[in-house]
């Protein structure tokens, strides 16, 4: 899951919520940054994590559910 979006360091680009897989991240017009929307659907891809341009994203390796099957 989702463990911390770093407020300092996120700069608010939007990447993290155009690459999750499952829909978790959104972005909030007020604040010009992304939040967990659905945090129990994680199923920690580390995409998030691997396309920040800062590295604001850390995740731990709890998923919230299963990973879904591959058609």
């Amino acid at each position: 899951m989702i463990k911390k979006i770093s407020e300092e360091l996120c700069i608010g680009c939007g990447q993290c919520v155009a690459v999750c897989t499952e829909d978790v991240l959104r972005f909030d017009d007020t604040t010009k940054r992304p939040y967990a929307k659905y945090p129990l659907d994680c199923v920690v891809c580390f995409f998030c994590e691997f396309f920040c341009p800062v590295g604001a994203i850390e995740l731990e390796f709890t998923r919230g559910r299963k990973m879904p099957e591959v058609w």
